[in-house]
């Protein structure tokens, strides 16, 4: 892994922080600098992964504690206006009105839930998450989506991950909410996940979200809801005709460029 920082223009950080986020980073920091400009620094494995027109700075790091950096200036995240996604790490204020915090701590893994895509996705579970739900979570990373799920009233909650580290993260993120009596993670293969979920999340990206489509709509129960996510925009139409032709869309809601979509079987 590699601390990268990119120093760019206000208008060009939308455009840089995606491009960092193709880079499969645990978060992305923003910090606005005296000048006007942003300084975007992010946690990868590969260098030559980001895809780039601007400078890019690999920083110098002690051991592995380059990777918690980002802790610095992680905020907390409000999301469809009662979801407060909140860094483990940081005094909690006394929620107000109907809040719901969730504090998580990513670890190592993916999932800060700062990016769009995964505010996307749990804004889909505001809207459509109901008591006694079973929800599966595919690409769970550190179990974002899951936790959100199962403190809206999911009855039971499979998240998995193809990162070894993913389910210990997540069954933490679980314990911390209160809710490690309702989440299951594992290693399992999407392909040997058996059964049906009211409830099927997958913010994993375009190729993959293509690769895995019969497995996706195959563990939806008939009339059951798939949220698709970690699409760009203008990815969206092809994907589906492609890959998703004999389901209906129900909506499809956009952020920052990134989209998601929920489809029903």
């Amino acid at each position: 892994m590699a601390v990268v920082l990119i120093v760019v223009d206000a208008p060009d950080v939308e455009l840089a922080a995606d491009a960092l986020w193709q880079a499969g980073p645990s978060a992305v920091g923003e910090e606005v600098l005296p000048d006007g400009r942003v300084r975007l620094t992010a946690d990868v494995a590969d260098v030559a992964a980001v895809p780039h027109p601007w400078s890019v700075t690999v920083l110098e790091s002690d051991g592995e504690a380059h990777l918690d950096t980002w802790r610095d200036w992680a905020r907390p995240v409000r999301v469809a206006e009662r979801i407060v996604l909140h860094p483990a790490w940081l005094p909690v204020e006394p929620a107000t009105g109907d809040d719901l915090v969730v504090p998580l701590d990513p670890g190592r893994t993916f999932g800060s839930g700062s990016h769009p895509s995964t505010r996307l996705v749990v804004a889909a579970l505001v809207a459509h998450v109901h008591a006694g739900d079973r929800v599966l979570d595919v690409g769970a990373g550190s179990g974002v989506l899951a936790v959100v799920a199962a403190r809206l009233g999911a009855k039971s909650v499979l998240a998995i991950d193809v990162d070894l580290a993913a389910p210990e993260v997540t069954l933490a993120n679980a314990r911390t909410n209160g809710v490690d009596d309702l989440v299951m993670a594992s290693n399992v293969p999407l392909a040997e996940v058996e059964g049906h979920f009211d409830l099927v999340l997958a913010n994993i990206g375009l190729r993959v979200l293509g690769e895995v489509a019969g497995d996706l709509v195959r563990l939806v129960r008939p009339g059951g809801l798939l949220v698709l996510s970690g699409l760009l925009a203008v990815q969206v139409d092809a994907l589906l005709e492609a890959a998703y032709p004999n389901v209906v869309e129900v909506e499809r809601s956009t952020e920052e460029g990134w989209t998601a979509c929920v489809l029903r079987t």
